[in-house]
């Protein structure tokens, strides 16, 4: 086994898995696909990714407010038409919808589900699925940017496995949203980035500006994820105008130029973009804030849902020895490793942890406990948890029983990992659907009922409310009947065995409770107070 130094500092090990590691991979590899596409139309479909339907559909927003906020009664399954592919819109309709009303998401992924749903379907599990293809294909990316950064294929096969049955990495490998390809391109991006560093060429470095044009393409965070890739370049060139910093300048502008049209498109279309996040700017007290993160950071590696029965002592135990492991990581790598190794995982890791945290701290806002914002802080983390195990589980300097030892402790580690995805995959929700968790419990009242009616209104305008009667509509019986007030309407429908209102705003109440002959009892509420469903009693 090889050991080499440079200024005192120890080179990660050149060598392959053990043969019993070898199988254990394997195994965790399977295991890593097995999770990400199994029971795969089984959760809600939240509104989010109601959404992401709505855009392949080609109908915008407002097209469907037009249509849908008429107060005509309609059965539930004719809100599945801005859910499905349709001769009426192409898919520069998809495009369009995405450049007029949410500019801040790049097309990519919509244009390729949208081909993807148009060949195998547009169920639930296979819209979903062009998610979990993007997470699959990020795991020989881990292995080739581990690789180019470590020389070290034990390292880049311990962060294959960590990255196979990552928690995390399950959670939106099953999700219709872009976050698996942003996973997909950061990785491939940085090996192709390390690849040109390292031939210098002039094919290496194009092959890298197309992944950088992809990179926008696929999320506009990824602007971040360049930005950190300057600081690397320009650092690890030490300034000097030399050939790699050429040839990243020229990827880069390149890359640049590709994405521009969509760049006009945000720019145009700003103050949609501004409407579309401005829950963002939500402010939490800091101690909240610091909660947050260490959960955050924890998913990575363990995630035992939002109902967990773990008796709260183990799992801040679990919290506990996750952060250790973290600091210890880096620690490690900052210590043993060349310039070019530590300083490229420290921007990776670092630069979006720079821009959001001060910012939330500072003016206010969540951005920084979005996880699916942080991915690439948290890719960096695993993959120095990765160098920590290569680094000690078959070093000549360290003792047979501490390898043992070493060894155990990443059984552990993936063990628990393990586990949180056999409690993720059977449930029927999880915290990244949250706001949508209650659709379940609300279907199976009304489907319950006989005949129901759900009335909803849009006197106070509410995204939450008209984009959860698409992800209802997943849900709820094909003859349960289903209206809509527009601004300034009441009239409730005469016979109905049993009215629901879901979503409906106060004033909508009082003037139901003031001009009909029904009392409203409530039903369901969220987490804030408001009343999500009540039903409408004779008084």
């Amino acid at each position: 086994m090889e050991i080499t130094k440079n200024s005192n500092k120890v080179h990660p090990f050149q060598a392959l898995p053990p043969k019993g590691l070898r199988v254990v991979i394997v195994i965790l590899l399977l295991l890593g696909i097995f999770f990400r596409f199994g029971n795969l139309g089984g959760k809600v479909y939240w509104i989010d990714e109601a959404y992401t339907s709505l855009r392949m559909s080609g109908y915008t927003e407002s097209e469907f407010i037009e249509q849908v906020v008429d107060g005509k009664i309609r059965e539930i399954q004719y809100l599945q038409k801005y859910q499905r592919i349709n001769s009426e819109k192409s898919v520069v309709d998809t495009v369009k919808g995405l450049a007029l009303e949410e500019p801040q998401l790049a097309p990519l992924y919509f244009i390729t589900t949208r081909f993807w749903v148009q060949l195998f379907g547009d169920s639930i599990a296979v819209t979903r699925s062009m998610s979990a293809v993007f997470s699959l294909l990020a795991l020989p990316c881990m292995y080739w940017l581990c690789l180019e950064l470590f020389e070290s294929s034990l390292t880049a096969w311990l962060g294959v496995s960590l990255l196979a049955v990552s928690p995390f990495q399950i959670v939106y490998a099953q999700e219709a949203r872009p976050y698996s390809l942003f996973v997909l391109v950061i990785l491939l991006s940085g090996a192709a980035l390390l690849r040109a560093m390292r031939l210098k060429t002039n094919s290496s470095w194009a092959i890298y500006a197309l992944t950088v044009a992809l990179g926008f393409y696929s999320h506009l965070l990824f602007a971040l994820v360049a930005l950190g890739h300057g600081i690397y370049v320009a650092i690890s060139e030490i300034l000097r105008f030399k050939k790699n910093i050429i040839g990243y300048l020229l990827a880069s502008i390149t890359g640049i130029i590709a994405f521009s049209p969509w760049i006009l498109v945000f720019i145009i279309n700003s103050q949609n973009v501004n409407q579309k996040t401005s829950w963002q700017s939500l402010k939490i007290p800091l101690p909240d804030l610091a909660v947050n993160w260490v959960y955050n950071i924890a998913k990575q590696f363990f995630d035992l849902g939002i109902d967990s029965n773990v008796p709260r002592l183990y799992s801040r135990l679990l919290l506990l020895l996750t952060l250790i492991i973290v600091a210890y990581s880096f620690y490690l790598l900052l210590k043993y490793t060349e310039q070019r190794v530590w300083l490229f995982v420290m921007t990776l890791t670092c630069v979006i942890v720079v821009i959001f945290l001060p910012a939330d701290i500072i003016f206010g806002g969540i951005r920084s406990l979005n996880t699916r914002y942080m991915i690439p802080c948290y890719l960096g983390m695993q993959i120095a948890v990765a160098y920590l195990f290569a680094s000690k589980i078959t070093s000549p300097q360290v003792t047979v029983q501490l390898q043992k030892l070493w060894r155990l402790a990443f059984a552990a580690v993936l063990s628990v990992g393990i586990i949180s995805c056999c409690i993720y995959l059977p449930a029927d929700t999880w915290w990244n659907k949250d706001r949508s968790y209650i659709n379940i419990p609300i279907a199976r009242t009304v489907n319950s009922a006989s005949g129901p009616l759900l009335v909803a209104d849009l006197w106070v305008y509410s995204v939450d409310t008209i984009a959860n009667l698409l992800s209802l509509s997943y849900l709820l019986v094909p003859q349960t009947k289903f209206i809509v007030f527009p601004p300034q309407t009441v009239e409730i429908p005469p016979n109905f065995q049993e009215i629901f209102l879901y979503g409906i705003s106060p004033e909508v109440k009082a003037e139901i409770e003031k001009k009909t002959p029904y009392e409203i009892e409530k039903i369901y509420s969220l987490k804030d107070g408001h009343t999500i469903l009540s039903k409408l009693r004779t008084k």
